[in-house]
């Protein structure tokens, strides 16, 4: 039978003098089975080690004997001119002799709690666990990977003739987040994300690097895994890319003679567009982790900026949001947006995962251009920031 949780204390914020034995908690959870010591397993996913890290903790103690931790911290993006702020969660840990006395759980509320103080929209969580659907995150579609490798690269024939491609480093970062600094979808980055990322080379627990494209003026990047194996074969992933999408495809078509790519493609970037036109398939895929919806309402309130955007002014100056009971609604003077359930709601807005279906939707008048013209919601590629 398990202690109360009154036994414990917590969730709080670790002190300095603490830092520690949170360190070694994690290292014993996570890494103690692959890497000689915490900074070596913990610079697999760098987010973590950055300055604020131990501040953006919440953890349950024993005594003065951490047991139980998660970190967290938010970003700000921009999704066609609307800020939205969008929280991570990770390293997510519990001392195997105090496992199932809902330490984690308790400290997840506290992080959700939080998050809703900070104003968070969503969160995205890495993994897929029972505790985190309890607290409302799912596995969420609108996103698509293309397959280019070296049999079907010749489709691609981009202008390469002035195009240089090379890795990049640390001294690259400021270049890096310029060029990023003008994506329409895009999180609003530190220097740092881009500096601790090129000096640990990894992120999502895999080794990764930037590859910059330059011709003359314009530049573009890929974030991509350094080439892997499996059964045999060399592949690698690209996570995300930013500037002239022509240069990001000729980065592809450059790297794509060497190795099989697998290459992310969010919403319906003209990326995923340009790889169609030549004949690479597009196969629906699910974004990593799971993400939750902080408070339906007022998300879609600070989206209005962008349905307006692509809706009549006769819909957008009377729209209203409301949630309660896991009923979420949207109406405006000639229609009415209704979802049932949080599931079909967290699809609804940010895409349902492949071979999902949504279900208890109902939508009338006015409202059904919304639905169609505005949903799901496109967010900024996730691995880069996850931890």
């Amino acid at each position: 039978m398990g202690r109360d949780i009154s036994a414990f204390s917590g969730p709080r914020t670790p002190k300095e003098s603490e830092a520690q034995a949170c360190a070694e908690l994690a290292y014993q959870v996570f890494f103690s089975d692959r890497f000689p010591d915490f900074l070596s397993g913990a610079s697999t996913w760098p987010m973590v080690l950055r300055e604020q890290a131990l501040q953006d903790t919440f953890a349950m103690f024993d005594g003065d004997k951490p047991v139980s931790l998660i970190h967290r911290f938010e970003r700000d993006a921009i999704v066609h001119g609307c800020k939205i702020r969008i929280g991570f969660v990770g390293f997510v840990c519990t001392h195997p002799n105090y496992r199932g006395h809902g330490l984690a759980s308790t400290i997840l509320a506290a992080t959700m709690n939080r998050f809703r103080e900070n104003d968070v929209d969503f969160v995205c969580i890495s993994g897929d666990r029972a505790m985190y659907r309890r607290a409302g995150a799912r596995p969420v579609g609108g996103r698509s990977e293309f397959i280019v490798n070296p049999e079907n690269v010749g489709k691609l024939r981009p202008k390469v003739d002035s195009v240089s491609t090379r890795t990049a480093n640390l001294s690259d970062a400021e270049l890096l987040a310029e060029i990023y600094d003008h994506e329409p979808i895009r999180f609003i980055r530190p220097l740092s994300d881009y500096e601790i990322v090129l000096k640990y080379r990894h992120c999502v627990g895999q080794e990764c690097e930037f590859i910059l494209a330059q011709d003359g003026t314009a530049s573009a990047y890929l974030l991509a895994t350094t080439p892997q194996t499996r059964d045999g074969k060399a592949f690698r992933v690209v996570f995300e890319y930013a500037g002239d999408r022509q240069l990001v495809l000729s980065a592809i078509w450059s790297l794509a003679h060497e190795t099989e790519l697998k290459v992310m493609v969010e919403g319906d970037d003209v990326l995923g567009r340009m790889l169609e036109e030549i004949g690479i398939e597009r196969v629906p895929t699910k974004k990593p982790g799971t993400i939750a919806v902080i408070d339906f309402a007022k998300t879609m309130r600070k989206l209005l900026p962008f349905f307006a955007s692509r809706l009549p002014a006769t819909i957008t100056k009377s729209l209203d949001f409301a949630f309660g009971n896991e009923r979420y609604v949207a109406w405006c003077e000639d229609g009415i947006l209704e979802i049932d359930g949080v599931t079909n709601m967290v699809w609804t807005l940010l895409g349902a995962p492949p071979n999902e279906t949504i279900t208890n939707v109902r939508v009338s008048g006015s409202m059904r251009e919304l639905y169609e013209r505005c949903l799901p919601i496109p967010l900024p590629s996730l691995e880069m920031n996850m931890i």
